[in-house]
């Protein structure tokens, strides 16, 4: 099994009606599925603004690629930028564009 590692910017969208939530950068490591087991991944992100829920969010990447995630806080904002640093777990496979256009984010 091979961890890949990656980062970028995202946008967080609340699952249940499809809104921005916030602009993100992240730190994401995954593992490919094989025959016995599925696709992991999983990370941290930062968010210039306090997520006012954790629990279950989507996630697009800048390719456009969507995921569902859990999210959990892991603690006080830090630095002068008061940066919310967040963690996260993927929830099954990460899917392609659904038809929507790339997202511009602005972080």
């Amino acid at each position: 099994m091979t961890v890949q590692y990656s980062g970028g910017t995202a946008r967080l969208y609340a699952k249940d009606i499809d809104k921005p939530v916030a602009d993100i950068r992240y730190q994401m490591m995954s593992t490919q599925g094989t025959r016995f087991t599925r696709m992991k991944w999983w990370g941290d992100f930062v968010a210039s603004k306090e997520l006012k829920s954790m629990g279950e969010f989507v996630m697009e990447f800048e390719d456009g690629s969507r995921g569902d995630i859990f999210i959990s806080s892991t603690g006080l904002p830090q630095g002068k930028a008061g940066r919310y640093q967040y963690s996260f777990n993927g929830r099954g496979r990460l899917s392609g564009l659904r038809g929507r256009q790339k997202p511009q984010i602005e972080f």
